[in-house]
């Protein structure tokens, strides 16, 4: 198969385009991306080379062989992520965010191209000397470059590859001819998607703007629409009961026939996004007016302003009873060294944007006290923020619980079925702990639902939208986990559009005495010390379970020790035992013992038969043996075995070999 290299300049653009020329072009070529801000350790030879822009060509050039023909992508703005440009009031000054002059120029430009016109874009690149003045930036993946004073971002992703160039790829490959159709295919397949909904959307006398459907089926308001003479041309249930009056009746009349004259001016006349409360039949509203250019119509919302009033109150309040709301905020990250606070200042910028972000860091770090920082942080921060740990759930439970069921879908479901965890999550962040941990085909749901934005219950056929941002957090390594096949690219891609590394307490161990003095303090105990001899202990200790570990030992002092000053003797015994004692092939329970024997087995067998052996093939025999064995515990059983110096695992098509190969 041939061979493509991608060469991008930044991590973000990395990862975007490689998404996409994989989504378009797999199995086709293979491909392999590296971005020039990460450093690069080899030389490559593929058999076309493919920049980001021309430049980083002097930067590249060394890291591949001049006979590679090269080729500098065309790129485009991804449309799927241009709505809330569309929202930006009329006249407004942004900042354009990029890594360089020439491409925060042309984004501009490219922007301006697609008749975004209505609001005023500065280019702002490293040097160029601005300082202040504005509050707002548009940034295409570059959220490390946007200024402190910027106090709101709107993320529209890298620029993407466009046709003309993927056309070109496979003209340098001698695959045109083979291939197009194919190719063709799936680069318009995302295209096909997002108009699907507007081609649904027909009704009797044509089709309604999209911008229009999104709201009357997003909403419980009434929507009215009308022409700049006023002449009703929508009139949906809510404004039925509103107003007492059928929508055929309704449609074609004069707004004068529902509103008094200074109502009509408002409706006529007024900016985009401006309120207007009347009073009709004795109960308040509110009026919300915005214009449709293309479709030379005004689009006004009607809302109750009690019942809006009380359906918030309620809200919160059964947030609050659930505990559906996040409970850290960034002032309860606790600590000053450097690694910390680099890590609090880039969880602050990921709390400025609706993308997906993933968290790395390892058992007791604080992944969900970040999470729930980031959204306490964000413009969510009034909506629901809901966790679940999959480590701790089992695998048949977790369909359920994330997408919800219906009545009678399976043995055991509650009457009137259940709403699940995206549902229950509407309009603020669903925080996934563990995601490592979920099997395939939970992942290809998952993946579904983050791309259509849509959840179907289990057993049930009804499509339910929903709003909701995701926080995913793992201790495990995905990309290797994705190389051996446990884990989708995809889905991988989908999740990492913006990222954060949580340091260990070995990184940070100039934070160890803050966070021993905070936990005593929580418990009551501030008057205890340290002896010089437990400082030094605690500064030498590997600290395996990070600050989770340091919390315990600490809540274990305040409770048993006596005196004003803790020594050596004071501290649990576990803790001063030799790390090398307690985690040196450690005796496992008789069961488990009898799955290593089993497991050991099968791996002998298959390497003898010259099989390739990974944890999939291992839990496939395992199912038809009739042995309840899941990937996940499999996993475990190997990781044991590897310690225990009976196998050696790599990443790869390599898989899993005995010590002994």
């Amino acid at each position: 198969m041939k061979t493509v290299t991608l060469f991008t300049g930044t991590e973000s653009t990395r990862l975007e385009l490689m998404a996409q020329l994989e989504s378009i072009l797999q199995g086709v070529v293979e491909i392999e991306s590296y971005a020039i801000n990460n450093g690069l350790s080899k030389r490559v030879s593929p058999d076309l080379v493919v920049l980001s822009t021309d430049l980083i060509c002097s930067e590249a050039a060394p890291w591949f062989d001049a006979s590679c023909p090269c080729i500098t992508a065309r790129r485009t703005l991804n449309m799927t992520r241009l709505d809330e440009l569309f929202a930006i009031p009329v006249g407004q000054k942004l900042l354009l965010v990029n890594d360089a002059q020439e491409t925060a120029e042309e984004s501009v430009a490219l922007i301006a191209s697609l008749g975004l016109t209505h609001f005023e874009m500065i280019p702002y690149y490293p040097g160029c000397g601005i300082t202040g003045g504005l509050e707002r930036a548009i940034t295409l993946g570059e959220l490390d470059l946007v200024p402190d004073f910027v106090s709101r971002v709107i993320d529209i992703g890298p620029r993407i590859i466009d046709l003309t160039t993927v056309v070109e790829i496979l003209e340098r490959l001698d695959l045109l001819d083979e291939k197009a159709n194919l190719v063709s295919a799936r680069y318009f397949e995302t295209i096909i998607r997002l108009h699907r909904q507007l081609y649904q959307s027909m009704e009797e006398k044509g089709r309604l703007n999209t911008y229009l459907m999104q709201v009357l089926d997003g909403v419980n308001d009434g929507i009215l629409g009308f022409d700049r003479s006023g002449r009703i041309t929508m009139f949906n249930q809510r404004c039925e009961e509103i107003f007492g009056l059928n929508h055929r009746k309704a449609v074609g009349r004069s707004i004068q026939h529902f509103f008094k004259s200074e109502e009509v001016d408002f409706l006529l006349n007024s900016e985009d996004g401006a309120d207007l409360a009347f009073v009709f039949n004795q109960r308040e509203y509110i009026l919300n007016r915005f214009t449709v250019e293309t479709r030379g119509a005004i689009v006004s919302t009607i809302r109750d302003s009690a019942e809006k009033d009380r359906m918030q109150l309620t809200l919160r309040r059964d947030l609050l009873r659930k505990g559906h709301v996040a409970k850290y905020s960034f002032d309860d990250i606790h600590g000053t060294s450097q690694v910390l606070l680099e890590a609090i200042s880039n969880a602050r910028k990921l709390a400025r944007t609706e993308l997906s972000v993933l968290i790395q860091g390892e058992t007791g770090t604080g992944k969900e006290l970040f999470a729930s920082a980031i959204h306490k942080a964000s413009g969510r921060s009034e909506g629901p923020f809901l966790a679940v740990n999959f480590s701790a759930l089992q695998e048949e439970l977790v369909e359920s619980k994330l997408f919800g069921y219906v009545e009678g879908s399976f043995t055991g479901a509650s009457k009137g079925g259940k709403s699940g965890l995206f549902e229950q999550a509407d309009g603020g962040t669903l925080f996934l702990d563990e995601i490592g941990d979920i099997s395939l085909r939970i992942q290809a749901r998952l993946l579904r639902v983050l791309q259509e934005k849509e959840v179907m219950r289990v057993g049930g056929t009804d499509i339910i939208p929903i709003d909701v941002r995701i926080i995913a957090a793992t201790h495990r390594q995905l990309s290797e986990l994705c190389a051996d096949g446990a884990f989708r690219e995809d889905l991988y891609f989908r999740l990492k559009r913006l990222y954060l590394n949580i340091p260990t307490l070995q990184e940070r161990r100039s934070d160890i005495q803050t966070l021993f003095k905070w936990f005593l303090q929580r418990n009551n105990r501030e008057a205890l010390s340290l002896s010089s001899e437990v400082q030094a202990f605690f500064q030498a200790y590997t600290w395996p379970g990070n600050v989770r570990e340091l919390e315990s030992v600490a809540e274990y002092l305040a409770a048993v020790c006596e005196s004003p000053v803790i020594g050596l003797e004071n501290l649990p015994p576990d803790l001063l035992m030799p790390r090398s004692v307690t985690t040196l092939k450690p005796e496992q329970p008789p069961l488990e013992r009898d799955d290593l024997s089993l497991i050991l087995q099968w791996i002998k067998e298959m390497r003898s038969a010259g099989q390739r052996v990974g944890r999939r093939s291992l839990a496939q025999i395992a199912e038809k043996q009739g042995i309840p064995l899941s990937e996940n515990q499999i996993r475990s059983r190997l990781e044991k075995l590897e310690a225990l110096g009976k196998i050696r695992i790599y990443n790869g098509r390599r898989g899993v070999e005995l010590s002994s190969e």
